[in-house]
Parts: structure tokens; C-alpha cells; sequence
């Protein structure tokens, strides 16, 4: 009885340790991330074009087509659930991007 016990606290000890290295992988990788939203001027190209889609007519088209995907779907199965949810990517796909340059665009850490 007491070897079981010692292998459950092992494998508690084991599952800490692997938690505080994908903690310290993570926190490694968010600061790289933060400084990235302040340099690398070798991605302003892409991040302009993706940018520029996301908040023009194409991002708009997709949006609009979400909603009504999800609107269509969810006045068929009789379920409002369906329905939200395209209402929610409709406006999440109009206003993300903004959302999402604001947030990245003013971290400082």
C-alpha cells in the first residue's frame, strides 16, 4: 500500500514539474510575442494585407455570410442557439480585427 502512494505523489510531483515548464515555455513565449508587436518590420506587409482583408469588403463579406449561415441554419433546426452564434461571428467578424489591433497595438509589459 505505501509503493502506491509513493507513485501517486511521483506522478503529482511529475505533473507539477511539467506544469512549471510549459508555465515557464509560455511565459517565454508571450514576451517574445509582446515584443513582437512593436518590431519586426519584415511582417508589416503581412500584417497590412491580412489587416487590410479583415476589415474590408472581404471581411465584411465573410462576416455577413457567417451571420447569415448561422441564421439559416438556426431558423431550419428550430434551435436560437445556432442563430446567436452567427449573429456572434457576424459581429465578432466586423469588429475583431479593430478589438484585436487595440489590445496588441497598446500592450506594453
Amino acid at each position: 500500500m505505501k509503493l502506491i502512494s509513493i507513485l501517486k505523489k511521483s506522478d503529482e510531483d511529475q505533473r507539477v514539474a511539467f506544469a512549471s515548464i510549459v508555465l515557464l515555455i509560455v511565459t517565454i513565449a508571450l514576451s517574445t510575442v509582446t515584443s513582437a508587436s512593436i518590431t519586426g518590420t519584415e511582417f508589416l506587409a503581412v500584417y497590412t494585407f491580412i489587416f487590410d482583408a479583415a476589415t474590408g469588403y472581404l471581411g465584411r463579406a465573410i462576416a455577413i455570410a457567417g451571420g447569415l449561415i448561422g441564421l439559416g441554419f438556426g431558423a431550419a433546426s428550430g434551435k436560437p442557439v445556432v442563430a446567436v452564434v452567427g449573429i456572434v461571428l457576424a459581429i465578432f467578424g466586423a469588429l475583431g480585427p479593430q478589438i484585436i489591433n487595440a489590445l496588441f497595438g497598446s500592450a506594453v509589459i
